[in-house]
């Protein structure tokens, strides 16, 4: 087969139709929902909860996987903006480029990353479910019409090929990963990129200096402690996100805001261990269903 044939065959917008004439109303709604466990949004969000409410002796493994997460974010924003592959048609209305899919990659590479470092279960059981989430991601975005096969093939590939290089060895080091998804993000901008680039670049420079600060001291905050101080940096984060929007040219403020962010996402677990004793943060501790901060299944104590 030649390369014509292999790009007609995996980017044919008549395969995106024949998938949702093939299947029913409830399926096609499935999906639609299905596709957000690959949004950018709730891999921070899943990441953020497992970093922050994972146990202590594990902090550097859930490190590792914010990293590669980040890595995959640089290299799918720097492949859209180089190739600048239009969507397919049923995808009318929906902002960005087509190839590679950044839903497929990030899939691949957050569940691949977690399902290796993790150590819940069976590997087999882990590297299953993966699978399952990362197939269905994939195809979710070939039935909502926003992709063609090929750039969901492509991301998947990829995400999973970056995963497998990063953890080669038994402990990579989380701060030399984020540091290579700045220098990745940065390389796009250089190639002509403009996909994402302030977020990842700023993202990795906040990651890298906060964890470079955290990574040898441990940290063990209540997890009332981590609430609160959520509650009090989360507004924070927002207001400033809609002041840098506001401003005219403001790339070098999106790059300080992004690195602000991620960077207190980093450093909250040792940040919110001096919150413990505070009135406020006992009060509610009391109230909480669980009495420690973990969510690793087989270590987490009841009340």
């Amino acid at each position: 087969m030649g390369w014509t044939a292999l790009d007609d065959a995996l980017f044919d917008e008549s395969t995106n139709q024949g998938l949702r004439e093939a299947l029913p109303d409830v399926a096609i709604a499935a999906f639609e929902l299905l596709t957000h466990l690959g949004d950018g949004a709730a891999l921070i969000v899943f990441a953020t909860l497992l970093y922050w409410f994972g146990t202590e002796s594990r902090r550097r493994k859930r490190a590792l996987v914010i990293a590669i997460g980040l890595g995959a974010l640089a290299i799918s924003a720097g492949m859209k903006g180089i190739f600048l592959r239009p969507r397919p048609e049923l995808a009318d209305g929906y902002g960005g480029y087509s190839f590679p899919s950044a839903h497929a990659m990030g899939a691949a590479a957050f569940y691949g990353a977690l399902a290796v470092v993790s150590n819940i279960g069976t590997r087999v059981q882990r590297y299953v479910v993966a699978g399952v989430v990362i197939f269905l991601v994939a195809l979710s975005r070939v039935v909502i019409g926003v992709h063609f096969v090929g750039d969901v093939l492509a991301g998947v590939v990829i995400g999973l090929a970056f995963v497998a290089l990063i953890l080669r060895t038994d402990d990579p080091e989380p701060g030399s990963v984020f540091a290579l998804s700045g220098v990745l993000a940065f390389g796009a901008y250089l190639l002509g990129s403009r996909e994402f680039t302030t977020l990842t670049i700023g993202a990795a420079l906040g990651a890298t200096g906060s964890w470079m600060y955290v990574r040898n001291q441990p940290a063990d905050p209540r997890g009332a402690a981590l609430l609160v101080l959520a509650a009090i940096c989360l507004p924070v984060l927002i207001a400033l996100r809609f002041v840098f929007g506001a401003v005219p040219g403001h790339w070098v403020l999106e790059i300080v805001g992004y690195a602000a962010a991620t960077g207190a996402i980093i450093a909250a677990p040792l940040v919110a261990e001096r919150l413990n004793d505070w009135p406020p943060v006992v009060w509610l501790q009391r109230r909480l269903p669980f009495s420690g901060r973990v969510l690793d299944p087989d270590q987490v104590t009841s009340r």
